[in-house]
């Protein structure tokens, strides 16, 4: 029963991918929602805001930054994944198709702790 309690306990709290704002590894970046529409900030200039983005701020979306300082979002009702990445241009929404090559050491795999700690009820 003691254990139960603890799982229990443990699904209740915010997880690390829920948390907001939410800082880059090095610290330069800072990812938030602006009226629900996903924005990263660089120190006070926004340098990202994507009122085109499907990952639209809800209940049963997750976010986490990667070390390459990607940002990463999973969409649990529609199971789909994408991150923003900084280029040479600009930031830059992709979506993560969860392909596998045949160099799997060398394939970009979204962060570990994106996805939800805990099952969700629909």
């Amino acid at each position: 029963m003691l254990v139960l309690t603890l799982v229990l306990a443990g699904c209740a709290a915010p997880p690390a991918n829920r948390v907001l704002p939410q800082r880059s590894p090095d610290g330069r970046y800072v990812f938030d929602f602006d009226r629900g529409v996903p924005r990263i900030r660089e120190g006070r200039r926004t340098v990202l805001q994507d009122g085109a983005d499907p990952f639209r701020k809800a209940p049963d979306l997750y976010w986490l930054w990667d070390d390459g300082d990607r940002l990463w979002l999973y969409d649990d009702a529609a199971k789909r994944v994408g991150y923003y990445e900084r280029t040479p241009g600009g930031w830059r929404r992709r979506t993560w198709s969860g392909k596998r090559s045949a160099h799997p050491e060398r394939d970009l795999l979204p962060p570990p702790g994106l996805y939800p700690p805990c099952p969700t009820s629909k």
